[in-house]
């Protein structure tokens, strides 16, 4: 799908370096399915959109991403298809600048079972602390805007996920306590873990982040291992 630039006489031998780069990703696209185009618009894209949410809200409008990205309209639909994938794109592109993948590695490199929490619980926090702006607002437009709702659904998925593989590990290893399923255990610990118990006990009640640590730690400790 080819963008449609409209040039005055004066100004069409000045495009500009984004137009450009429009124009290049539409031609590579194809059928202009979501996904395709130059990576660096697409990073630009998202990295704008990052500093909108953060600051505006989740209302955003794909004009304001476009302008403030310095491509077009349709550049944005290009790479994101609509406003709900480019919130799931937003989140997902969160997760690579924070090298989340880099982190999990390390969390399943723990030696023991209580280790394995205190890491889990240690990268929850520095997670958390990172993305509150914009989980502030995914998750308190979540109920009254599907975009939104699919973006902040896509990363609890992940995060069940991964939690139920810590407790799988816990399990594995013979350390996982009489009473508990992997399932169950799991689902504990993606809802302990979640935003809003963070939220109130290091913002409202005042925890620092090696006192959420250490506490969250015991208090699971103690419920999950043998």
């Amino acid at each position: 799908l080819l963008l449609t630039l409209v040039y005055t006489a004066s100004t069409r031998s000045k495009r500009s370096r984004y137009e450009e780069v429009d124009m290049v990703s539409s031609e590579n696209a194809g059928n202009g399915s979501p996904g395709y185009g130059d990576p660096e618009t697409r990073e630009r894209i998202l990295t704008v959109t990052w500093e909108l949410v953060a600051e505006h809200g989740a209302g955003l409008r794909l004009g304001d991403v476009a302008k403030a990205a310095g491509v077009s309209r349709q550049a944005v639909y290009l790479h994101f298809g609509d406003r709900a994938g480019l919130l799931v794109g937003l989140v997902q592109h969160m997760d690579q600048v924070l090298r989340l993948d880099t982190a999990i590695e390390q969390v399943f490199a723990a030696p023991a079972s209580d280790e394995l929490l205190w890491r889990t619980m240690r990268l929850n926090t520095e997670f958390w602390e990172t993305v509150a702006p914009v989980a502030r607002v995914l998750l308190a437009a979540q109920h009254d805007d599907d975009a939104v709702a699919a973006a902040w659904r896509d990363r609890m998925d992940l995060r069940r996920g991964v939690f139920g593989s810590i407790i799988q590990r816990i399990a594995d290893a013979g350390d996982l306590a009489d009473g508990w399923t992997v399932d169950r255990a799991a689902a504990t610990l993606y809802v302990v873990a979640a935003f809003e118990p963070w939220r109130e006990l290091t913002g409202e009640l005042g925890w620092d982040h090696d006192t959420y640590v250490d506490e969250m730690t015991r208090v699971l400790s103690g419920a999950f291992l043998a």
